[in-house]
């Protein structure tokens, strides 16, 4: 969703060229440019801090399930 509205802030800023000076438009389409790059860098930074956090709530969860087996068992012989 964001990229799209990246890519339609940039073609309506294309659009826009011809009402400014060349060298202007220019330097407002080299920002332009680097923000998106900003924030494709910042999107795979947080895709791989979701990687890091997914596999950490695997462990967990396969942690707690081994303790909740164990205490299963235990329940069973105090029965």
């Amino acid at each position: 969703m964001r990229n799209k509205m990246m890519l339609v802030a940039v073609a309506g800023s294309l659009l826009l060229a011809g009402c400014g000076s060349k060298t202007e438009t220019a330097t407002q389409l080299d920002g332009i440019a680097q923000d998106v790059q900003a924030i494709q860098q910042g999107q795979q930074a947080n895709s791989a801090k979701i990687d890091r956090l997914a596999a950490d709530v695997a462990e967990a969860k396969a942690s707690a399930d081994r303790a909740n087996s164990r205490l299963d068992q235990m329940g069973r012989y105090t029965k």
